[in-house]
């Protein structure tokens, strides 16, 4: 340990004195002070205290360690990629790697410098190991909240799979990764309850290394009073902005803590204007299991209370399929000039498996939103894919055949780069589809004459939420969702004695949150070795910020990947009958001949 001090014993009296449950008269007083020094008004601080006053703001202080780490944090998006999965993907193994792209304190750091805390974190990965993803209460709520019905073959896989477990792996620079492997249901559980867990150990790590050294205790109803004081200002904030974008919270994966999730969640559905609901199931599940016994029994009304679940797509998908069907990406351009047919391939796989083009939604930066466009503007809808549909959804909007992937889209998810830049990008392209089609005479039926909607999924803070919603009708987004902007913590005033009295002598202290990822790295099938070498995402950024390939690979392989990447993400000449094609037999290989199932 070259000599480095032990916090463990110093801190963990103190530190974890308050896991069977938050000290809930003190959380109110100090939220409500952390509120008004957040700039907070009277209005907001009284709606926390009210809050946390109410039997159902007691309930959710007084749950246990044991009561808040029984489920997986899991997003909404997770079922429809695991429909997938389960439907189309059973014969495949993934690996997720974890990136913390930045921290205030690495996992080495923890490691060397808090070796109990390590040892902690460590352990709470081994248990996430062994929960199950899916029970009959997820299953309920994810009927009421979500509309998701949970196929049979899917819970079957989720009682035998579960949850991969999570090892770490030392890397040249001296950092640790995270990898969980094994099918893809099971690595991609692991990852939203991992990213939040390195998230609150992160934060753990801060306040055990102050108290180290200063002697100032930060526990942890301290920090929860402060950030729902954060909270309630950023709420007013966002109050206060003349604007008719809605609203989702699209928080859990980088929570600071699991209790502050649930609080933060029942706060915003009934303080933040324009909210529609959250992306975080683990949240719905205990407020709508509060509720109940609150007494609360109609769904309908717990549906009202808590505000809808809301997911749509995801990146991994896309990373998986590319990196099992590369091939077809060569196929349909040419040398240096792949073409996004997998990209395309995948969202239609979501369709076949979730139903729903009527709100169809594209998640185009996983290989940069231009390239994705230029090949969906020409590339055909495959005829099984309409056959499907008719045949599974006939009561969804229906698409005939002649229909370009572009058509599919009704909505567009903008996730990464300059949102104005691809907002533009998008409407032009619809735009021009339009007018392409009414020179034809009209195309053919199914296809949305609407402006498409925008959503907005990178958001930085307040003021970004102020500048996108300020847009001009043409690229405003229709909904913006964010969970970061809602999170965190203002500069802590602690006294050197711990307690927590407003008067006398305080120091001022800052906690940061870190930035952390997890993402699908491998995919691997037996029986079709792959042309790339890893699972890979680029994202619309011009320095490759939300860029990730596999942490493992040797230097020379990660550049040969990014150039593979950087090839279909400038990818605009396509030839719309080739691509067409392939995108046919690639959906018919995977639909009909089962090829990664066996």
């Amino acid at each position: 340990m070259g000599g480095q001090r032990n916090t463990s014993n110093l801190c963990d009296a103190w530190e974890t004195s308050d896991y069977g449950g938050l000290d809930v008269e003190r959380l109110r007083t100090r939220a409500e002070y952390y509120g008004h020094k957040a700039g907070a008004s009277d209005k907001s601080t009284e709606a926390l205290r009210r809050m946390l006053d109410s039997s159902i703001g007691r309930k959710i202080a007084s749950l246990t360690h044991e009561q808040l780490f029984k489920e997986l944090v899991n997003d909404a998006y997770k079922p429809k990629m695991h429909k997938i999965y389960s439907s189309f993907l059973r014969g495949v193994k993934v690996d997720f790697a974890l990136n913390v792209r930045k921290s205030p304190f690495a996992l080495k750091k923890i490691e060397q410098e808090d070796p109990g805390l390590f040892h902690q974190l460590n352990q709470a990965m081994a248990d996430v190991a062994k929960l199950h993803p899916l029970n009959d209460n997820i299953e309920e709520v994810l009927k009421i909240f979500y509309s998701f019905d949970t196929p049979e073959v899917m819970r079957k896989r989720s009682d035998e799979l579960g949850t991969a477990e999570v090892h770490w792996i030392d890397m040249e620079d001296g950092s640790h990764t995270g990898i969980a492997s094994g099918t893809a249901e099971a690595a991609s559980n692991a990852e939203t309850t991992m990213t939040q867990l390195v998230q609150e150990y992160t934060v753990r790590a801060q306040v055990r290394a102050l108290c180290n050294k200063t002697g100032l205790k930060i526990d942890r109803t301290e920090r929860v009073a402060n950030s729902l004081g954060h909270l309630a200002a950023v709420v007013d904030q966002l109050n206060d902005l003349d604007h008719p974008v809605k609203i989702a919270l699209f928080a859990g994966r980088r929570s600071s803590d699991r209790a502050y999730l649930l609080l933060q969640t029942w706060f915003c559905a009934h303080n933040l204007k324009k909210y529609i609901g959250s992306s975080n199931i683990f949240a719905c599940s205990h407020l709508n299991r509060i509720l109940e016994e609150e007494g609360v029994h109609e769904s309908k009304e717990r549906v009202q209370q808590i505000g809808r679940l809301i997911g749509t797509h995801a990146h991994e998908v896309m990373s998986i399929v590319q990196h099992l069907m590369s091939h077809c990406d060569e196929e349909a351009g040419c040398p240096g000039k792949p073409v996004q047919v997998c990209a395309m391939l995948a969202h239609l796989l979501f369709l076949r498996a979730n139903g729903g083009t009527q709100f169809a939604t594209a998640l185009s930066d996983t290989f940069g939103t231009e390239g994705f466009i230029a090949a969906a503007l020409v590339t055909q809808v495959p005829d099984e894919f309409v056959e499907d549909i008719q045949q599974l959804y006939p009561d969804d909007r229906q698409i005939e055949s002649g229909a370009m992937v572009f058509d599919v889209f009704t909505t567009w998810r903008l996730d990464s780069g300059d949102y104005s830049k691809y907002a533009e990008v998008v409407v032009s392209a619809w735009e021009g589809r339009c007018k392409q089609l009414t020179d034809q005479g009209g195309g053919p039926q199914g296809i949305s004459q609407q402006r498409p909607a925008l959503m907005h999924s990178n958001l930085k803070d307040v003021d970004h939420v102020k500048q996108v919603a300020s847009l001009p009708e043409r690229i405003r987004p229709t909904i913006v969702a964010f969970g970061g902007v809602a999170d965190g913590f203002v500069p802590f005033e602690i006294q050197s004695d711990s307690s927590s009295a407003v008067d006398g002598d305080k120091s001022k202290v800052e906690l940061e949150l870190a930035s952390i990822v997890m993402k699908a790295v491998q995919a691997r099938h037996p029986q079709l070795p792959s042309q790339q070498e890893c699972a890979a995402k680029h994202g619309d950024d011009d320095d490759l910020v939300k860029a990730q390939v596999d942490p493992r690979l040797p230097e020379e392989a990660k550049q040969r990947v990014k150039k593979w990447l950087a090839d279909l993400f400038q990818s605009r000449e396509v030839d719309g009958k080739r691509s067409s094609v392939v995108l046919a037999k690639a959906y018919h290989d995977i639909t009909r001949k089962q090829i990664l199932n066996m």
